[in-house]
């Protein structure tokens, strides 16, 4: 959360925190092996134009020298950058997670007892080419050799031929800016030009030969200008050599940094190269824009000999930079030249009271706050994995709001965390603590985010190379509620709302009903609380989405509501057909038949009765 590195999109460095998704830039890579970027965490810290982005990236490939390349809107300087323990994320990462609790339904029956305390509160916390002469017609000096000048006055004479270029290139086309850099050059004639001319470089190059090197040292991109000429005249053709500038370089843990300049898009593609890079195809496009905008690149490379591999991935230290912008942001498309397919970003904005959400594209609020059936507890991740693509299916290209909640400041003398609801509500068994957010950009923000108050927003996506046609701009957002445990005479809290504070949540239940004796005349039911044996509630975080397996979870199954915010229905039994009624063989005739034997009973029951009382009146 899948920052401000383009690896993969992330180029904001708003001190949220995400678990990108996707990542700000692009891998680069010494070797030919394929490099990809499946999922990135990002968490932004934004306060005033001033930006702390920290990003940590799921990378799959080779060890072999490679490095990220992220566009950044300034120059960086050493203490505008430094790595953080990957333990801050998963504590970020379990505290904005969606997640699934379990109540239970408590004695309808109780024995009078003091009254429990709120079930809310029982959580504690938690080579230069040799240069030739020029060409001479050296055959032509020797014949002339030995002859009479009267034998030699009477050889016919050859017109002077003017050159025309045809073609002028230098190898390489990108230097390093300040670098004598050794340009091999190269050009052709589209005649035969007599005598043969000689040709001369400016910016101090002087006179070149095609195949021959001579340094050269530039500050800045320039057009070379090559001037061929003989005694016929002379012509002249230009080339382009584009100039990387090093604004700095200096090293962090495992990461050289290098802070590049270019004044062309083609630039920082050419000078990678340059510098046994291997680029990864179509990613000169995609540096274009940030490059036409004035975007500086941070380059970071990586010795594979300071890092490990986890699952087949690279364990990268995640990395922390600053810098004050107007434009909140955050750059993805340069990370698509990574993406092995589908790839997820999510970001987490941490700011002092402010909710966020994308400007430029669609927002949507994940369903939430509806119970589910004993199986997702085992296959959790698979669920919401189910669950948020069925919602991007119905919002294609959206961002998905998964978590934005008011944390409170911790109160003096007491420990972060230890009153559930300070933070959280449910809190999951690892939160962060005070120290997180210092180091996730509170000492360079300041304020109350020191002391634990903020706004903490999730924002999710997953996209593949041709779905994001811009970068993550954000806007700040008016308060929400919904996801909490909180019950009216309409029911639980349904959706999201508008709030006064920010209190949403992605949370879904498992509810287990009283299976006890209720020997009581009024039974309460529907009071919900922790087990039975009074031990707390287990709240399971669904962490790691991005590589929980797709298509194979029956999410209809699972639910026990429809999802009307995504229009989609749970699965209903097929209702079993009552059984055939034999048919029977009854004419009408036979029913006429019947319905008067019927009548003609009654009638003679009738006047049986009418004798036998006549009888008894007589007597």
């Amino acid at each position: 959360m899948r920052t401000v590195i383009a690896a993969s999109t992330m180029l904001a460095l708003l001190m949220p925190v995400t678990k990108a998704q996707a990542f700000c830039g692009f891998y680069v890579s010494g070797s030919n092996k394929k490099m990809f970027n499946d999922a990135t965490q990002v968490v932004l810290m934004r306060s005033g134009t001033r930006t702390v982005l920290s990003m940590q990236n799921d990378y799959r490939g080779p060890l072999e020298d490679f490095a990220m390349v992220i566009p950044v809107p300034v120059v960086l300087k050493p203490t505008d950058v430094k790595v953080l323990p990957k333990s801050v994320f998963e504590r970020i990462d379990s505290l904005s997670s969606p997640r699934l609790v379990e109540y239970w339904e408590q004695d309808p029956c109780p024995p009078p007892a003091p009254p429990p305390r709120p079930m809310d509160r029982r959580y504690s916390r938690n080579m230069p080419v040799p240069s030739r002469a020029p060409m001479t017609d050296s055959l032509g000096a020797s014949e002339g050799r030995g002859r009479d000048s009267e034998t030699t006055s009477r050889a016919p004479q050859r017109p002077a031929v003017p050159p025309k270029l045809a073609s002028f290139s230098v190898d390489p086309q990108t230097v390093t800016a300040g670098v004598a850099t050794s340009l091999t050059w190269s050009y052709s004639f589209a005649n035969e030009p007599w005598p043969a001319p000689t040709c001369t470089v400016d910016h101090g190059v002087g006179t070149v030969w095609p195949g021959a090197s001579k340094p050269l040292m530039l500050e800045a991109s320039s057009n070379l200008k090559l001037t061929c000429a003989n005694s016929a005249g002379r012509d002249s053709k230009e080339t382009r050599v584009n100039v990387v500038k090093i604004e700095a370089k200096f090293d962090v843990a495992e990461y050289q940094i290098l802070i590049l300049s270019a004044a062309e898009a083609t630039g920082l593609d050419q000078w990678l190269k340059l510098n046994n890079f291997k680029i990864p195809e179509g990613a000169e496009p995609l540096l274009r824009p940030y490059v036409e905008a004035g975007s500086k690149f941070f380059v970071a490379r990586v010795n594979p000999q300071k890092v490990a591999m986890v699952d087949g991935r690279v364990a990268l230290s995640p990395l922390r930079f600053h810098y004050d912008s107007e434009e909140f942001s955050l750059p993805i498309r340069l990370g698509m030249a990574n993406s092995s397919g589908k790839q997820d970003l999510i970001v987490n904005i941490i700011s002092p009271d402010k909710r966020y959400e994308v400007a430029n594209y669609k927002n949507v609020m994940i369903p939430t706050n509806f119970d589910v059936k004993l199986q997702v507890k085992e296959r959790f991740a698979e669920f919401y994995a189910a669950l948020f693509d069925k919602t991007l299916e119905k919002n294609p290209g959206a961002v998905v709001t998964e978590y934005a909640w008011t944390a409170q400041p911790t109160p003096p003398g007491q420990q972060w965390g230890i009153v559930n609801g300070q933070k959280c509500d449910p809190c999951p068994d690892v939160i962060p603590e005070d120290k997180d957010m210092v180091l996730l950009g509170g000492d360079v923000i300041g304020g109350p985010v020191n002391q634990g108050g903020f706004v903490l927003t999730r924002l999710h996506a997953r996209y593949g190379k041709t779905d994001m046609k811009d970068d993550l701009r954000f806007r700040e957002a008016k308060p929400i509620t919904g996801g909490r445990e909180v019950w009216d005479a309409k029911g639980i809290e349904y959706g999201a709302k508008p709030g006064a504070a920010n209190y949403f949540q992605a949370r879904y239940a498992i509810r287990y009903w009283w299976n006890g004796p209720m020997s009581c005349p009024n039974p309460k039911r529907g009071v919900w609380g922790g087990p039975p044996n009074g031990a707390r509630n287990q709240v399971i975080a669904a962490g790691k989405t991005a590589f929980a397996p797709r298509g194979k979870f029956q999410l209809a199954g699972a639910i026990k509501r429809d999802l009307w915010e995504i229009g989609f229905k749970k699965f209903t039994p097929p209702q079993q057909k009552p059984a055939p009624v034999a048919p029977t063989t009854q004419t009408p005739a036979t029913k006429k038949t019947m319905w008067f034997g019927a009548g003609a009973l009654g009638g003679l029951m009738l006047i049986g009765l009418r004798t036998l009382i006549a009888r008894r009146r007589r007597t």
